[in-house]
């Protein structure tokens, strides 16, 4: 009983190393099946000293326990690139519209004198996109922009942001069971011959 007391013991400290001590870049699923592999062990090796077979107690326990543990790491490590992808779609989308001109941007071009060609290469450069109303279309006439930088602002069109969706999951049936046959041996009469 002593004995178990001290493994109990050893096997606490040595589950406070692994959760407090580790390395930034491990995984959740090493990290869970480390975890998880320890706390299985040591129940494993509570309810197999129980039972009188401590040993394969603490190795059922310690492998039920790794497998759990992934488990529960990998969902973890999956939610996090989930999030790291809308993350970066959503700075993606950010940086780009923060380089987009409006249309008072478009009409201060126009009376600096640059020319159409300029002025729509911007307009495309920038992914700018405009919502021009009737109202957007007389003061750019007022002010003195082209009709052709005006038809390359109303066919501008906002650039498709694209977040990854998540990933499928595919349950596979089971193969059913080897079909075994058993055959009874064909027994001769050894002096008939039947």
């Amino acid at each position: 009983m002593m004995r178990i007391r001290t493994l109990t013991r050893n096997l606490a400290a040595g589950l406070f190393v692994i959760g407090s001590v580790g390395c930034e870049h491990t995984s959740d699923t090493v990290k869970g099946a480390g975890i998880g592999g320890a706390i299985g062990t040591g129940a494993g090796l509570a309810l197999g000293a129980a039972t009188g077979n401590p040993k394969t107690g603490a190795l059922v326990g310690g492998l039920l326990g790794s497998g759990v543990g992934a488990s529960i790491g990998n969902e973890s490590d999956n939610r996090k690139e989930e999030r790291r992808e809308i993350t970066q779609a959503v700075a993606t989308a950010q940086a780009q519209s923060a380089t987009k001109i409006g249309v008072f941007d478009v009409i201060d071009l126009s009376r600096q004198g640059l020319g159409d060609e300029v002025i729509v290469n911007q307009i495309r450069s920038t992914n700018s996109s405009f919502q021009l109303t009737s109202t957007d279309l007389s003061s750019l006439k007022q002010q003195g922009v082209s009709d052709r930088v005006i038809v390359a602002m109303q066919n501008a069109r906002p650039a498709a942001v694209v977040v990854a969706s998540p990933r499928p999951v595919i349950y596979a049936q089971p193969a059913p069971p080897p079909l075994i046959i058993y055959s009874r041996p064909h027994w001769r009469h050894p002096y008939c011959g039947w």
